[in-house]
């Protein structure tokens, strides 16, 4: 007896088409108490957490019945919908979990933000033999929800963030990471709980890259490393671009210079991890992954940074070239990740050559290890960079290896004997 295939919905494909596939909770993690139970979908980051409800309508009816006023009240029930969905949700896990209603919820620490999707299809009978389905594409904005859908604001932590399928899926696609979506979503979440005009989502994200909380992230992660001793001050441009911007119309990339390197930035890095990921696929051994999660859990100012060493090696000194250098860089999405970046040496007989860090990467990361002791990093990555004749220009390409290590604390008699290692190793 043949075997019917379920067809994916339209929400199962977003996921499958970017970085949302690599969190989403499985049916049976869903289930675990410590989860807001009965969302449609779960995600978990390495500091939030996505709960998920989604919504779609399809409208029969002919040509000459739909108007505007039909679609404006079908958004408004869509909407109407998730909002009791979600509501009815949240007070019986709140009262399962805590016992209470004036308590939180989570167990976690994690950040958790509620979002609900939204989407609607109109199928037209043409005739008999012929059906035609059409997808409307809309997005909310402010007025929607001051007007035809009013939110419960009283706590912002249960708010239910709305938007069209087709709007998130271009917050996805330009925002490129999980930590930069979580912060938008805090955007979004405080121009709804503010009360803050805004058009649509897409003008929305476009004043969010424009705006301080674009940049907050990277600069409360430098203000700890600075603390910790590990920079010596906050970059300067970013306390820059986070200075408040005039109101404009224009896109980001625009008005902001910096903003503009980031964006073309991340598309460079995204090239060059995706070959990666390709090349180890095709040899049959892929990237593990957690580590495949720790690399696209980033931000894309953490990518513009490790894509600006990769371009400044066409300035190196020949020597530096030839026997290959090592830089450094931290995170500035996560404290406590940081990068060693190994430009590899053309010259064979380095110990910086392709080959040689390739099979002493591990003993590299120990020795890392020892030298990030205070504080101790959560997590160490070696980028092994190369570069090569490209195959279809008289160009040189880059290409990148990577390697992680957890990080972990050493007491003083181990610390000793790594030194007196490294001191053995420099005299041989």
């Amino acid at each position: 007896m043949a075997t019917l295939q379920v067809q994916p919905s339209i929400w199962q494909l977003m996921i499958q088409r970017n970085f949302l596939s690599l969190y989403q909770l499985s049916g049976n993690q869903i289930n675990n108490p410590e989860y807001i139970q009965g969302y449609d979908f779960i995600f978990e980051f390495s500091d939030h957490i996505i709960y998920l409800l989604a919504n779609d309508m399809v409208l029969e009816t002919s040509r000459q019945e739909v108007d505007a006023t039909k679609i404006r009240t079908c958004r408004k029930d869509m909407v109407n919908q998730l909002v009791r969905r979600h509501n009815q949700l949240y007070l019986k896990n709140e009262s399962s979990i805590v016992g209470t209603v004036n308590e939180s919820v989570s167990l976690t620490d994690k950040t958790i933000y509620f979002v609900g999707l939204t989407s609607l299809s109109i199928r037209h009978q043409a005739d008999p033999l012929e059906v035609q389905t059409y997808t409307v594409d809309y997005e909310y904005g402010s007025q929607f929800f001051a007007e035809d859908c009013v939110l419960d604001l009283d706590d912002e932590r249960n708010l239910l963030q709305i938007f069209n399928y087709q709007s998130f899926s271009m917050l996805l696609e330009q925002l490129h990471t999980p930590s930069d979506l979580s912060t938008f979503l805090q955007f979004h979440r405080s121009q709804l709980a503010d009360f803050q005009s805004f058009q649509d989502e897409s003008t929305l994200l476009q004043q969010f890259f424009l705006s301080a909380s674009f940049h907050q992230s990277a600069i409360k992660v430098q203000e700890q490393l600075v603390n910790a001793q590990l920079m010596a001050e906050v970059e300067p441009r970013l306390l820059t671009a986070s200075a408040p911007q005039p109101s404009s119309t224009k896109s980001a990339a625009s008005t902001n210079p910096l903003m503009a390197e980031v964006q073309k930035n991340t598309k460079m890095w995204y090239k060059l991890f995706n070959s990666l990921i390709n090349r180890h696929y095709e040899a049959s051994a892929p990237l593990p992954k957690e580590q495949v999660q720790i690399l696209v859990n980033e931000s894309m100012y953490t990518y513009s940074c490790l894509i600006e060493k990769i371009l400044a090696y066409r300035t190196m000194d020949q020597e530096s070239r030839w026997n290959g250098y090592v830089q450094h860089q931290h995170s500035y999405s996560v404290f406590g990740r940081h990068y060693s970046m190994v430009f590899y040496a053309q010259n064979e007989s380095s110990s910086l050559s392709a080959l040689n860090v390739r099979a002493a990467h591990q003993d590299l990361l120990s020795d890392l290890n020892v030298q990030l002791q205070q504080p101790v990093m959560d997590d160490l990555l070696i980028i092994g960079v190369g570069f090569k004749p490209c195959e279809f220009s008289v160009n040189t390409e880059a290409y990148i290896d990577i390697f992680h290590q957890s990080g972990s604390f050493l007491d003083a008699n181990t610390q000793r004997l790594y030194e007196q290692l490294a001191k053995l190793k420099a005299q041989a």
